[in-house]
């Protein structure tokens, strides 16, 4: 299985390919503040369900990214096309209370 392997050192999931073996299309699922505590959490939370999801800085935001070390623009995540409605409704869905179990 393809894995990639981001900054931080962590295997990303692969990802999907299209019917002629070419990557899948990437669709924005959302833009975000440039942290950890948004954009690292949400890709690493997708990561474990298998989803595979990357940053993309807009405007001058990867130059903010080096000079300042966050993006004064945010980020945008995207994720391949067939798995953008999955990936929404892990995002929206309600966090499981521990005593539920």
């Amino acid at each position: 299985m393809d894995k990639r392997i981001w900054a931080h050192g962590s295997a990303t999931p692969a990802w999907p390919l299209d019917a002629q073996g070419q990557e899948e299309k990437a669709v924005l699922l959302r833009q975000t503040f440039d942290s950890a505590a948004d954009a690292d959490m949400i890709i690493s939370l997708l990561g474990a369900y298998s989803i595979p999801c990357f940053k993309y800085y807009d405007l001058d935001g990867g130059a903010g990214k080096v000079i300042n070390g966050f993006s004064g623009y945010g980020v945008s995540l995207y994720v391949p096309a067939s798995l953008l409605e999955e990936a929404q409704a892990i995002l929206a869905a309600d966090p499981m209370d521990d005593s539920e179990e």
